[in-house]
C-alpha cells in the first residue's frame, strides 16, 4: 500500500507533521476571529455609548419641554393682566370679550403657524379698536413681544417632539443592528474559546 502511495507521488505526513498542520489551522482561525471580534467589539462600544447619550438627551428634552411649557404659560399671564389692567377696561364690553375670545384661542394647544396667524390677526384688531382708547403703543409694544415670546416657546417645543419621533425610528433600526451584532459577539467569543482551548491540547501534544 505504502510503495503504491510512494509511485503515485502522495507523501503520508508523520504525526509531528500533522499535529504542526493542526497547530496552525487552529492558530489561523484564532487570529482571523480575534481580528473580527475587535472590530466588534469597538462598534459595538460605540453604539452602546451613542445609546446611552441618546437616553441622556431625551432626559434633557423631557426637562425642556417642562421649561417650555411653563415659559409659554407664563408669557401669556403675563400678557393677560396687561390687556385686563390696560387695555379691555378701556373698550366697551362686546369688543373686550370678542378680544378675550380670541386671545383664549391663541393661548390654547395648537401649532406655531395657526398661532403666528391667529396672533397677527388680534394684534392687528387690537391697534385698531385701541386707537380711540389709546393705551398707548408702549403698552401694544408689550402686549406684542409677551406673545411673540410665547409662540416662541411653543415653536421650540414642537420642534422637540419632532426631534423626538425621529430618534424613535433611529432606535428601532439601531435595535436591529445591535441584535445582530451582540450575536455575531457571542458566536465569535465562543470560537475564540474552542479553538484556544483546540489549540492548547495540540500544542502539548506537539511538545
Amino acid at each position: 500500500m505504502t510503495e503504491n502511495i510512494d509511485e503515485a507521488g502522495i507523501r503520508v505526513l508523520v504525526e509531528e507533521e500533522l499535529i504542526s498542520a493542526v497547530v496552525e489551522k487552529h492558530r489561523r482561525f484564532l487570529e482571523e476571529y480575534k481580528k473580527e471580534f475587535g472590530e466588534l467589539d469597538s462598534r459595538l462600544s460605540q453604539v452602546e455609548e451613542n445609546v446611552k447619550n441618546v437616553k441622556n438627551f431625551r432626559i434633557q428634552m423631557e426637562e425642556r419641554k417642562e421649561v417650555l411649557k411653563e415659559k409659554r404659560q407664563q408669557f401669556y399671564h403675563q400678557t393677560e393682566a396687561l390687556l385686563e389692567k390696560e387695555i379691555f377696561p378701556k373698550l366697551d364690553p362686546i369688543t373686550a370679550n370678542k378680544l378675550k375670545e380670541e386671545f383664549k384661542r391663541i393661548k390654547g394647544q395648537i401649532e406655531p403657524e395657526e398661532e403666528q396667524r391667529l396672533k397677527d390677526s388680534f394684534m392687528e384688531k387690537l391697534r385698531e379698536t385701541t386707537q380711540a382708547a389709546g393705551p398707548g403703543e408702549n403698552v401694544l409694544s408689550l402686549v406684542g413681544s409677551r406673545m411673540e415670546e410665547a409662540r416662541n416657546s411653543n415653536l421650540e417645543f414642537k420642534e422637540i417632539i419632532k426631534s423626538e419621533k425621529q430618534l424613535a425610528e433611529d432606535d428601532g433600526s439601531k435595535g436591529e443592528d445591535i441584535s445582530k451584532s451582540k450575536s455575531q459577539h457571542k458566536w465569535l467569543s465562543t470560537k475564540i474559546k474552542n479553538h484556544e482551548e483546540a489549540l492548547n491540547y495540540w500544542e502539548k501534544l506537539k511538545v
